[in-house]
C-alpha cells in the first residue's frame, strides 16, 4: 500500500495534538481578535496578541489575562507557530506585505471579511483574487494559507457568561496538513467543531455569506452561527 493511499483512507475526523502550539492574533487588540485570542487562552493555548502599538496589545493582554502576551505586529508573527489574520480589510494586504518575511512556512489563518456597509445593511466588497485568504495567499507565498473563524459572533466569543458557542467553523486550504490543525484549534473551543470546506478557492462564498449573517442578527436580535448537518 502506498503512502498516497493511507493518506486517502485517514478518518477525516482524527485531529492531530496541537496543544503545543503558540498561536498569535494579529489585529489582537480588535474584538474579533480578542474574542479569538480569550477563547484560545481559555481552551488552554499559548496566546500573543499583537498591534501596530505594542504598548496597547500588552495592555489589552494584562486586562484579558490568561497568560496572553501582548507584542507588536511584528513580534506576534515572529513569535508564533500559528498566526490568525483578523485586522480590518482596507489594511488587510499592506500589513502581510510588511510581515512576509516573519510568516514563511507558518500556518496563517485569514479570518477577514471584505464588507462594506450602507443603509441597506452589509455587503460583499470585489476582492480581484477572490478572496481575502486568497490575497494573503499570494502575497505569504511561502506561508500556508488557511481561511477560517469567518462567522462568529466577537460579542459570544467576549461575553464571560457563555462558556459554550454552538456553531461549526469552516476551514478551507490547500494544504490538508494545514488545514487539519486549523480544525483542532477550532475544536478545542467549547461548542465549536472545525469543519473541512474545500479548497482555498471556496473561500470568497465563506466570506461574503457573513454579510448574510449579519442581517439575519439584525432581523432577529440575535448572534447567529451555522451548523453542518449530517457529518
Amino acid at each position: 500500500m502506498t503512502t498516497d493511499s493511507v493518506s486517502v483512507q485517514r478518518d477525516a475526523r482524527e485531529l492531530p495534538d496541537v496543544s503545543h502550539l503558540r498561536v498569535g492574533v494579529l489585529g489582537g487588540t480588535g474584538e474579533q481578535g480578542r474574542g479569538l485570542a480569550r477563547r484560545l487562552a481559555m481552551s488552554g493555548q499559548r496566546v500573543v496578541i499583537g498591534s501596530r502599538n505594542a504598548e496597547r496589545a500588552q495592555s489589552i493582554a494584562d486586562e484579558m489575562g490568561l497568560d496572553i502576551l501582548g507584542a507588536s505586529n511584528e513580534e506576534c508573527a515572529q513569535q508564533s507557530d500559528v498566526i490568525i489574520v483578523a485586522v480590518p480589510w482596507d489594511g488587510h494586504g499592506d500589513l502581510l506585505k510588511g510581515l512576509a518575511p516573519h510568516l514563511v512556512g507558518k500556518v496563517v489563518i485569514d479570518c477577514v471579511n471584505p464588507l462594506g456597509f450602507d443603509k441597506q445593511g452589509a455587503f460583499a466588497l470585489p476582492v480581484p483574487e477572490g478572496s481575502a485568504a486568497q490575497q494573503a495567499a499570494s502575497i505569504l507565498t511561502d506561508s500556508r494559507v488557511v481561511g477560517a473563524f469567518h462567522h462568529i459572533s466577537a460579542v459570544l466569543l467576549l461575553d464571560e457568561s457563555v462558556a459554550s458557542i454552538d456553531t461549526d467553523v469552516l476551514v478551507v486550504g490547500d494544504d490538508r496538513e494545514a488545514t487539519d490543525i486549523v480544525r483542532a484549534l477550532a475544536s478545542r473551543i467549547p461548542g465549536i467543531r472545525g469543519v473541512y470546506a474545500g479548497r482555498l478557492r471556496n473561500c470568497g462564498q465563506i466570506e461574503t455569506f457573513t454579510a448574510n449573517l449579519i442581517s439575519i442578527n439584525r432581523r432577529y436580535k440575535a448572534h447567529s452561527g451555522i451548523r453542518v448537518t449530517d457529518i
